[in-house]
């Protein structure tokens, strides 16, 4: 009897009816309002819209769209195809061509944040600079700078979702002597429109997909450019060719979009077969698959064919790892840019910034008028602000060497914390926008949990985390993004570990989130009791007045 006293003392149950699952108030903070932060907010009212749950959408910028709101460099666009880059629940018919620019992108998502009612549930130009979790409370506490007002103010919710993304916090290049330089210094992701470059000597730093569509772009205009890469870079075919006939000189004709508009069956299987393609192109990334041998040889074919017109430019350019390894990038006019006259290619390394430009790892000196740093971001994975859970520690700590996370979407000891566009992400392995929504989806899944079971915290076992670490490690081996190559999948590193894609197809990512294994999960109840839950010995239907017959055929 004592013990049965006992075990009865950890049950606590609201004096009120309460029913078998009966949802508890829940608040929930969503940080960055890119596209998966508009995403968030859809998701949320079709799931959670009836449910005594608040959602408040943090932006650190003063509009919603994340990278297309901040990158506006010349050239900018999707490489993917448009009709491929939208949400899963909703094309653009109205697309003006195969691959769109940054503006065109961005007025689109804009749309469909105002739409979704975005702007009701958002706070634009506030930054979260610290997110303390609060064990006792079980409770995330937040400090927010609203920037417009010069003021910083706290807030709290029992889950938080961080959907400030993988490349939102943009970086200068790691090279000495850069507050030396005299001259024009521009960042891609911080574009100067205010800046001319008509009839100037300029350096582009970087072989990345910025620096690739920035400088044929500036080739145009300048008096001479100099391209300094550090590594070699696969110029790919187009993605999704096939449905541009004229390549990045497609348009779209007024036509084409009527149809799309009038006969969605017919948009719909358009963007169905985009998306089977993309799906289709996994075995691409396997080092010794049939594929990748065939895109290796088409690419190098492709890329000899254009540099041989240049003098050793073949041998900086062209890679000897495999196809992917870095991110596969078309590169639209690029390599027809590096052939021209007032183009010289650099390879090498730099060594300096001097006051009037660059010094190479062998001498060499470049004076130039300007400078743009298309050095990309930081790629670290770690979080944009403090987040600090149990025991005190800082995910930014914790992940300081490597970003070890349980499956992408989360991190052992910091619990009701879902990361969406983690590490591992499947940025590099078919579709992206389907895999944003299906992580958003989880996390929400997680919310309904907490919701209505009593669910006090619930953060990843460290032993999960560790067996997906050794799954991944080992199942990468076969992937070409570990052949030998510098890669902001690896951190910069040749030979690191891979942060970058998942170890899998994006349809394999998604199928795995679709059945959450809450069992990976350490879980803490608000009773102390797992069944505190069950409530009053009554269901909804019950409580409710509902049909008790429910049941009979």
């Amino acid at each position: 009897m004592g013990s049965n006293g006992e075990h009865h003392q950890r049950v606590v149950v609201d004096d009120s009816l309460q029913w078998l699952g009966k949802p508890r108030p829940v608040r929930v903070i969503v940080v960055g309002a890119g596209i998966s932060g508009i995403a968030a907010v859809k998701l949320f009212n079709e799931r959670l819209g009836d449910q005594p749950v608040s959602l408040t959408v943090y932006e650190k910028n003063s509009d919603v769209g994340g990278t297309w709101l901040e990158n506006r460099y010349p050239g900018c666009s999707c490489d993917i195809p448009s009709h491929g880059y939208t949400y899963s629940w909703e094309g653009n018919p109205n697309w003006s061509r195969p691959y769109v620019g940054a503006e065109e992108i961005f007025d689109f998502y804009k749309g469909r944040a105002q739409a979704y009612g975005v702007f009701e549930r958002l706070k634009l130009s506030h930054r979260v600079t610290q997110a303390l979790w609060n064990d006792d409370r079980g409770k995330w506490e937040l400090e927010i700078e609203d920037v417009a007002n010069n003021r910083i103010f706290t807030d709290e919710a029992e889950v938080l979702i961080n959907a400030s993304g993988y490349l939102n916090n943009w970086k200068w290049p790691d090279i000495p002597g850069l507050d030396s330089y005299k001259g024009t210094l521009v960042h891609s992701a911080k574009w100067d429109d205010s800046v001319s470059f008509d009839n100037k000597t300029v350096a582009v730093i970087g072989s990345g997909s910025s620096a690739i569509q920035i400088v044929p772009r500036l080739q145009k205009i300048t008096k001479h450019l100099f391209s300094f890469v550090r590594s070699p870079i696969w110029i790919t075919p187009e993605f999704g060719g096939d449905f541009a006939p004229e390549g990045r000189n497609t348009m779209f004709t007024a036509e084409q979009k009527e149809t799309w508009r009038n006969d969605s069956e017919k948009f719909r299987q358009l963007r169905k077969a985009l998306e089977h393609g993309s799906q289709g192109t996994f075995d691409l990334q396997r080092k010794d698959s049939e594929a990748q041998k065939q895109l290796f040889a088409r690419c190098h074919r492709d890329m000899s064919a254009i540099l041989s017109k240049k003098e050793g430019l073949a041998d900086i350019m062209i890679p000897k790892f495999a196809v992917g390894c870095r991110r596969m990038t078309p590169g639209h006019g690029y390599l027809e840019a590096l052939v021209e006259d007032n183009v010289t290619v650099v390879g090498g390394g730099i060594r300096r910034f001097t006051a009037e430009g660059i010094e190479t790892n062998d001498g060499k000196l470049f004076n130039v008028d300007a400078i743009v740093c298309a050095t990309g971001f930081d790629t670290t994975y770690r979080p944009s602000f403090k987040v600090i859970g149990q025991d005190g520690k800082d995910l930014r700590d914790v992940w300081a060497k490597e970003p070890r996370s349980y499956i992408s979407v989360g991190a052992s000891g910091f619990p009701n914390y879902f990361i969406v566009t983690g590490p591992n992400f499947p940025l590099a392995n078919g579709t992206v926008v389907p895999c944003m929504e299906t992580t958003l989806k989880y996390a929400f899944e997680a919310v309904r949990l907490i919701q209505t079971e009593g669910i006090k915290s619930m953060s990843p076992k460290e032993e999960a985390v560790e067996d997906f670490q050794v799954y991944k490690d080992t199942l990468m081996r076969e992937f070409v993004w570990t052949s030998s190559c510098r890669s902001w999948y690896k951190n910069g590193l040749a030979d690191g570990k891979v942060w970058g894609p998942w170890p899998g197809s994006a349809t394999h990512f998604m199928e795995l989130l679709e059945r959450p294994r809450w069992e990976d999960y350490e879980i803490n109840y608000l009773t102390g009791n797992r069944f505190g839950f069950l409530g009053k010995g009554v269901s909804r239907r019950e409580a409710n007045g509902g049909d008790l017959a429910w049941f009979v055929q």
